[in-house]
């Protein structure tokens, strides 16, 4: 899988995952308000103790399961997200840069600095380990001045 596959799927996610609470919220909404105006119905309209057929406590704790149910996988998705992104950000990380069987570690003055012209020093720290350090010499605008 390539850097712009993990980039997307990780956007795909998110747009997906978005749908999802957006769909878990509405019915989790439209279940309490039927479980409301039944309760209500059953309290105030006299409909007796069983409306629907299933006693009042039945109701709130299929309403308590729900919406714990809709908790637990919004929980599972917000973490899958997460995990998605970790492994994007993993991605995009640079890789260590290697010189001969050795890591090197680049050091850039000014820092920050893109484009332009640099000397590059190289310095051996120990057996396994080269500072580059980079230089700017010439900026960029220095180099390609607009023409008047």
């Amino acid at each position: 899988m390539t850097d712009a596959d993990t980039v997307t799927l990780v956007e795909r996610l998110k747009r997906r995952y978005r749908r999802l609470a957006k769909l878990l919220l509405f019915f989790t909404l439209i279940y309490i308000l039927i479980i409301a105006l039944l309760l209500a119905g059953s309290y105030f309209l006299a409909w007796g103790t069983r409306p629907g057929g299933v006693s009042v406590e039945q109701w709130v704790l299929s309403c308590i399961v729900l919406v714990t149910f809709f908790i637990i996988l919004e929980l599972l998705a917000i973490f899958h997200y997460l995990l998605a992104k970790r492994g994007k950000k993993k991605a995009e990380a640079p890789q260590p840069v290697s010189m001969k069987g050795k890591q090197v570690h680049i050091f850039t003055l000014p820092m920050g600095a893109k484009g332009g012209v640099y000397s590059k020093t190289f310095i051996k720290i120990d057996e396994i380990n080269v500072l580059n350090l980079r230089y700017q010499i010439i900026p960029p605008n220095d180099l390609w001045q607009k023409k008047t």
